[in-house]
């Protein structure tokens, strides 16, 4: 599977997910008196500057126009380990790419597709009315 910009987009969403489902069971919310607690996991994305020095840039909310040289330095900071869940995730599709005969670029350039198509239906149906 190559990475482009039709699939980034992709990749972003499946991150969002897997990113979402940590939990720490000891962790206690003084307001709501309730032990436990999931959260969104930061990832981080190792860039550079102008000058060509590293640094680490991270999201704490939905990865939203990384360009597909990103995907790469996408990865999860535990201490001094790293999963580079970008590469994971595109590992993952690859297999199932290969295992299932499938292709998620072609599959995502018509979803896409389909998915603008429908927004610009939904602008055509508004009258003036709705825009008040």
């Amino acid at each position: 599977m190559e990475i482009n910009t039709i699939n980034v987009k992709l990749i972003e969403e499946l991150e969002y997910i897997i990113g979402s489902e940590c939990y720490n069971p000891n962790s206690y919310n003084g307001y709501t008196c309730e032990e436990g607690c999931e959260y969104r996991y930061p990832v981080t994305v190792t860039c550079k500057d102008e000058n060509g020095e590293r640094y680490d840039k991270k999201y704490r909310w939905k990865l939203d126009g990384i360009s597909p040289d990103d995907v790469s330095r996408l990865k999860y900071k535990f201490g001094s380990n790293h999963l580079f869940i970008g590469i994971s995730i595109k590992s993952a599709l690859t297999f199932l790419e290969e295992r299932y005969g499938i292709n998620f670029n072609d599959m995502e350039m018509k979803y896409q597709e389909q998915k603008n198509m429908e927004e610009v239906e939904k602008l055509l149906r508004y009258t003036p009315e709705e825009f008040k």
